[in-house]
């Protein structure tokens, strides 16, 4: 009996996305993958290949630009300093030498962003496109994808029209571009985000001191940090103070007029690691979104993931997970932001006293996520890449030992 293995080059411009799923790859396939990505602590030379290790597990990995964690996490104010547009030039520099690479080792290519579609279509080469957001919808938004967004929308058409499978991260997003690209529509479908339960495990829910809310991630303007600051002064007020207000991520809060009622009652954390992601949502007791739109947001799973329950104003693609008065609440959208931030502060009140009174289970709240594990939705991206090679004969039968 043969054993084929398959070659898949994955190109994207967030090197710790990728890391993430090597943790979940087999061993043997493992090492047949090439990364080409950032390097971000900047000891790697580029434009070669490096045999790196992560979490015991060895792999190819082609640095083509360095970028920094720091400059990575806010929001870049011109294309020259963004990654997207640095890492577009960097592709176009080191062209040469990947697609040497990549046609040496008969690879089939999973992309993470639109914008650089164009590759692989140069090599003809068969890939597998990833769409994680709307791109630029007409909301408030203050990412260079709101003045460039034509650059996303043509990068989606091409990517739509010249991939062999078109992912999309929420099924509403999937019919929107089914509706859009008609022609297209059988290579469109839905890979919903996922969240590593190695790392985010149910925790007991904390039995004593303030009532902790907790939000990560970037202050975009499209998660209406706002609203956010108002609901939880609002708690405050019907808690008559007993809470605290936990914020993991490197924005600065004071750009935003709100948070100076709130201030005295934050805890900012700054940057944390997954390991240390893990630790501080389970400090807490429960989450909060008021997003205008998101894909599928990592932290609204990774919150789940360790049994806490989280409180967002409404998402339908939040319908899967956030199960009114079980795993959270859904807030309905609409009426004025008064009306919702008073909205959001009632369900965080039922939440407290469902604590109190034991209804409430971490690991019941866990389940809730149970269906966007590695495990489910990491495996149809290698059976695709693997349909993908069988179907052009680009597989090698493995060595026998």
């Amino acid at each position: 009996m043969s054993i084929y293995l398959h070659k898949i080059a994955f190109l994207d411009q967030f090197g710790d996305l990728l890391f993430r799923q090597t943790k979940h790859v087999a061993r043997s396939l493992l090492e047949l993958l090439l990364f080409i990505g950032v390097d971000s602590t900047g000891d790697l030379k580029l434009g070669e290949i490096h045999k790196l290790v992560f979490r015991g597990r060895s792999f190819d990995f082609l640095p083509i630009l360095r970028y920094s964690d720091l400059q990575a996490r806010e929001a870049a104010r011109s294309i020259r300093t963004s990654l997207t547009g640095q890492f577009f030039v960097a592709l176009l520099r080191h062209f040469g030498s990947i697609a040497r690479l990549i046609r040496s080792r008969r690879c089939s290519i999973d992309l993470r962003r639109v914008e650089f579609s164009w590759l692989p279509a140069i090599l003809r080469l068969p890939f597998v496109q990833m769409l994680h957001g709307e791109g630029a919808p007409k909301l408030q938004m203050d990412s260079l994808l709101r003045k460039y967004s034509f650059v996303h929308n043509a990068g989606e058409r091409f990517a739509v029209a010249t991939s062999t499978k078109f992912l999309c991260v929420n099924p509403f997003i999937t019919e929107r571009l089914q509706k859009t690209y008609p022609r297209r529509k059988n290579k469109i479908d839905t890979l919903w985000t996922w969240v590593n339960t190695d790392i985010f495990q149910p925790q007991p829910l904390p039995a004593t001191g303030p009532f902790r809310i907790v939000f990560a991630g970037r202050l975009d303007e499209f998660k209406d940090p706002p609203l956010m600051f108002r609901a939880i002064d609002r708690l405050r007020q019907r808690l008559n103070g007993g809470i605290e207000f936990h914020y993991i991520g490197t924005s600065d809060p004071h750009r935003f007029a709100e948070f100076a009622d709130i201030e005295d009652i934050t805890v900012r954390h700054g940057f944390k690691d997954a390991a240390g992601m893990a630790a501080a949502l389970a400090h807490a007791h429960a989450g909060i979104l008021t997003s205008e739109f998101e894909g599928m947001p990592r932290f609204v799973l990774e919150t789940l993931a360790v049994g806490r329950p989280v409180v967002a104003v409404h998402l339908p693609q939040l319908e899967p997970v956030i199960h009114d008065g079980k795993s959270g609440y859904l807030v309905p959208r609409g009426g004025s932001p008064d009306a919702i931030a008073d909205a959001l502060a009632q369900r965080f009140v039922d939440i407290r006293d469902a604590i109190d009174a034991g209804k409430l289970d971490a690991t019941k709240i866990a389940g809730a996520i149970k269906d966007f594990t590695p495990g489910n939705q990491l495996a149809r991206v290698f059976r695709y890449h693997h349909e993908i090679q069988n179907a052009r004969g680009m597989t090698a039968a493995a060595p026998a030992y």
